[in-house]
Formats: structure tokens, C-alpha cells, sequence
């Protein structure tokens, strides 16, 4: 399996899955999520609003993974997860953002998955915190049917992060 690190726009990224860092409530919000839900368009709402409804009235449980179509974006599908906030709630939670939004690829057959560092922005996840769980979920990761995942980063900080401590994987 091949794993890329670049910076860039996620909502740009050509794989077969994104990965959402979404909020409880599964509307619209800031960071990623909002650039989301721009470049999808509205209908990506319409969708999540219904998902709700009917499987998570009291909103997405922290780890839990849910597929959304991709609408106008360049991706097949939207995984949208929901991680930990790091003063109130349990950080190891992040490792099933993690293995879930991969089962959930998996389950959709799609060969690639590109992922946003989920938490480290409005849930306040140290950086190095975060990409220790993320060695620690891909090191052993193994799947017949994903071929690359690709971490899209937001600045040039997080993506050195990212390269030093990914490649030892």
C-alpha cells in the first residue's frame, strides 16, 4: 500500500474516498468540514440531515464513521467521522476515526482514501499526538482492497510532521 503526504486542498484531492472531520450534529462547519460542504454543494447537507434522522438523532458518536455521496467533488464518496476533543474526551478514540473511515472504504470498494489530520484543528489534538496514533494505526494495516492512502495537510508545519514520523512506518 502506498502512502502519500502533501499539502494541499482536500476537497481537490482525486481519490475514491475523503475523509470528513465532521461535528457531532452533521451540519455544516469551520476548517475542513466547511470546505467540505462548499465545494459538494447543498445536497451533501440534504443527505446528512436524513442520515440523522434516521441513524444518529442524537448526533454522530466520537470514532463512528458514516459515507455520504461525493456530490461535486472529484471523490467518490465522503467519510464523515467525528473525533475526540482533547480536554474532555478519551484521545484513543481518534485511532477508530481512523480504522472505521477505512472500514467504510473498504466496505464501498474504493482503492484509495485521502485523510485530513482529523482533530488537530477545533478539537485542539496536539499535532504529534495525533500522527503517533495515526504510525500506530497504519504500521499494521494491512487490505486487499485499499492501494493508497494519501494525508492532505493544512500547513507546512503539520506536513513535516507528518513526513518525519510517517516514513518510519
Amino acid at each position: 500500500m502506498k502512502i502519500s503526504i502533501i499539502q494541499g486542498d482536500l476537497t481537490k484531492v482525486k481519490a475514491d474516498a475523503i475523509v470528513n472531520s465532521a461535528n457531532t450534529y452533521l451540519v455544516r462547519g469551520s476548517g475542513v468540514d466547511g470546505a467540505i460542504h462548499n465545494a459538494a454543494g447543498s445536497k451533501l447537507q440534504d443527505e446528512l440531515n436524513e442520515i440523522k434522522r434516521i441513524r444518529y438523532p442524537k448526533g454522530l458518536p466520537v470514532g463512528e464513521a458514516v459515507k455520504t455521496n461525493a456530490y461535486n467533488l472529484p471523490s467518490k464518496i465522503i467519510i464523515h467521522t467525528l473525533g475526540p476533543r482533547y480536554y474532555s474526551e478519551d484521545i484513543n478514540l481518534l485511532r477508530n476515526c481512523y480504522i472505521n473511515s477505512l472500514k467504510v472504504a473498504e466496505d464501498n470498494n474504493c482503492k484509495s482514501i485521502a485523510f485530513p489530520s482529523i482533530g488537530t484543528r477545533a478539537h485542539g489534538v496536539p499535532i504529534e499526538k495525533a500522527v503517533e496514533i495515526v504510525k500506530d494505526v497504519f504500521k499494521d494495516y494491512k487490505s486487499d482492497i485499499i492501494e493508497e492512502v494519501i494525508f492532505v495537510l493544512f500547513d507546512k508545519n503539520d506536513l513535516g510532521i507528518y513526513e518525519r514520523e510517517i516514513k518510519s512506518i
